[in-house]
């Protein structure tokens, strides 16, 4: 009987050990290989592109200019300069605005105004001092004010003065010279602007 038992004993070791060598070759060559674990990965989200805000430019005609400094208040209306034979609308007791070029705006290019070298009109420009005011009203309700730059003295056949690109410039023209042989061209940066 020992000798049964021991074979029983025998035969069930040798199934163990058969039954744990199976396992170990199972887990070292058939069973699939476990991933390793993955690395959690955080992804920035991309902000969504954001609109251009899309600011209108002010925009007017010029109605009236005032220039303190030299007790200047007129009235502007509308002119024209006919390239054809260099002619300009013109009066004498008021300013115009020069339809060829911009209008009054916080953009972008000159906007022209001219009139008469006499003293109801523009006579008085030639004594402006640097940094005087100049302010521009507008049939839109605006008062754009400038800023005195410098003076340019041109043939009257330059048209350059109706040049759309740059920063916004006030421009006032007149004559200049002797017998009127070149238009003064005044410039102006703009300094601020506001509804009234």
């Amino acid at each position: 009987m020992t000798h049964i038992h021991s074979r029983r004993l025998f035969y069930g070791l040798m199934g163990i050990l058969n039954l744990a060598v199976g396992v170990m070759f199972y887990t070292v060559t058939i069973r699939p290989a476990v991933p390793p674990p993955v690395a959690t990965v955080f992804v920035a989200s991309r902000p969504q592109p954001v609109k251009p805000q899309i600011i209108p430019a002010k925009v007017g005609i010029p109605t009236r200019i005032v220039i303190p400094s030299l007790s200047i208040d007129l009235a502007v209306g509308v002119g024209s300069y006919n390239p054809a034979d260099g002619s300009w609308t013109v009066g004498p007791t008021e300013a115009y605005y020069a339809d060829m070029s911009l209008p009054i705006n916080n953009s972008n290019g000159n906007t022209l105004i001219y009139g008469h070298a006499q003293s109801q009109v523009f006579g008085r420009l030639p004594q402006i001092q640097p940094q005087s005011e100049a302010v521009v009203y507008t049939d839109t309700g605006y008062a754009f004010k400038y800023t005195y730059q410098s003076v340019k003295n041109v043939l009257p056949t330059d048209t350059s003065v109706f040049s759309a690109s740059g920063a916004p410039t006030l421009v006032l023209q007149t004559c200049s010279g002797d017998w009127d042989a070149y238009r003064a061209l005044f410039s102006f940066a703009l300094a601020s602007e506001e509804k009234i």
